[in-house]
């Protein structure tokens, strides 16, 4: 089979989710199929450690850059000359744009549909880019791919889609990322907070991500408590954060609030392992790979009881409205004081981690790509 796989957020150092999922299983498609050829079209030339095998060609539309205009462009007057000349048998894209100028089949994976329900959440331009042409490439494409059960199902109902179209391919957890020893939990604490226990965020700083809430959550924690915990918030800024940048700079426990910035992936497993526990109450999640991620670490996670997440956690987290300040902080607190409890969490989360791995992720995706040429 040829397949022809967008490229556009495949990238040697992965820095959000999209791009991640691109990377992991677009490596393993490669490299689990040598029989099929693989054309990886991106906009601009890709270094030979992301080509991955023999079976793999890069194919480069060079675009000017990443906004709606540029997207419409490449997909619409670029793409389908490209996928004739290739004589692709079928189009995957892995951040879930396709054309709707060829007839060649065609599998987006659409991580979530949250601008439809949070349209404020992005900029004005491309929320309305996302809303519009969403329920097109839905109704285009030969099958769906989604990261979740609970998107599966939203985006049956809200784009009116037959469920049986689409599959799920959950995220999976990356191999570094385990239980570090623990001297060397207690010397990365000491490095970060001077030994203070912390509670942790990983994620970018947009606004579903709810870190105003974490924030009020915490502030209220230590009001309450004799506890000295910090807050660890490891992640970039994206957009729209003038409520978080706000609540950052005038609070009173600033000095106790870490900012890390960006963090290469690879070196994120000792922040997860030496955290007291991972909070992470986003408002909607299409998956929530950080939960995962802290759950393969033997890090408790206080998760959010909406959306993906409770899938995603099963019965190893423990659960919080987003909403409701007093209820996060009542998680921080049992993680904090009841023992029997965090250690069920530790031993429950790493099995539960356990099912979400990149080899089954690129597995579900190629019997998707099949199915879409049947």
């Amino acid at each position: 089979m040829k397949i022809a796989i967008s490229a556009l957020h495949l990238k040697e150092s992965p820095a959000d989710g999209v791009s991640r999922f691109t990377y992991e299983s677009v490596k393993r498609l490669v490299l689990n199929n040598p029989n099929d050829n693989f054309f990886l079209i991106s906009g601009r030339p890709l270094p030979d450690s992301l080509i991955f095998g023999p079976n793999a060609e890069n194919i480069v539309i060079p675009t000017a850059g990443d906004n709606p205009f540029n997207w419409w462009y490449w997909h619409e007057r670029k793409l389908p000359g490209i996928l004739r000349q290739t004589g692709a048998d079928l189009f995957f894209s892995p951040e879930g744009f396709v054309s709707l100028s060829t007839d060649v089949p065609q599998v987006p994976v659409i991580h979530d549909i949250s601008f439809y329900h949070r349209p404020g959440d992005l900029p004005f331009i491309r929320g309305v880019y996302h809303r519009y042409y969403c329920r097109k490439f839905a109704r285009r494409a030969a099958r769906i791919i989604t990261v979740s059960g609970y998107c599966r199902s939203d985006i049956s109902e809200y784009l009116n889609v037959d469920a049986a179209k689409i599959d799920v391919a959950w995220n999976g957890v990356s191999d570094y990322f385990s239980p570090i020893p623990e001297p060397e939990k207690n010397g990365f604490r000491l490095n970060l907070t001077g030994g203070v226990p912390y509670f942790l965020f990983v994620g970018n700083f947009s606004p579903r991500k709810n870190i105003p809430g974490l924030l009020r959550a915490w502030h209220l924690f230590r009001r309450e408590t004799s506890f000295p915990h910090k807050l660890v918030l490891a992640g970039g800024r994206l957009y729209l954060n003038s409520e978080t940048d706000r609540m950052i700079r005038f609070s009173p426990l600033r000095d106790d609030i870490i900012l890390t910035g960006p963090i290469p992936h690879a070196s994120l497993a000792p922040y997860y392992s030496s955290a007291e526990a991972l909070v992470f109450v986003p408002w909607f999640e299409g998956f929530g790979i950080p939960a995962a991620e802290a759950m393969r670490c033997g890090t408790p996670a206080i998760l959010s009881s909406v959306t993906s997440l409770p899938e995603v956690g099963g019965e190893a987290a423990i659960y919080a409205n987003p909403g409701n300040t007093e209820e996060i902080c009542s998680a921080m607190k049992k993680i904090v004081t009841d023992n029997s409890l965090r250690a069920s969490l530790v031993e429950h989360g790493i099995e539960q981690s356990a099912k979400f791995t990149w080899e089954n992720t690129a597995g579900c995706i190629m019997k998707s790509l099949q199915m879409a040429v049947k």
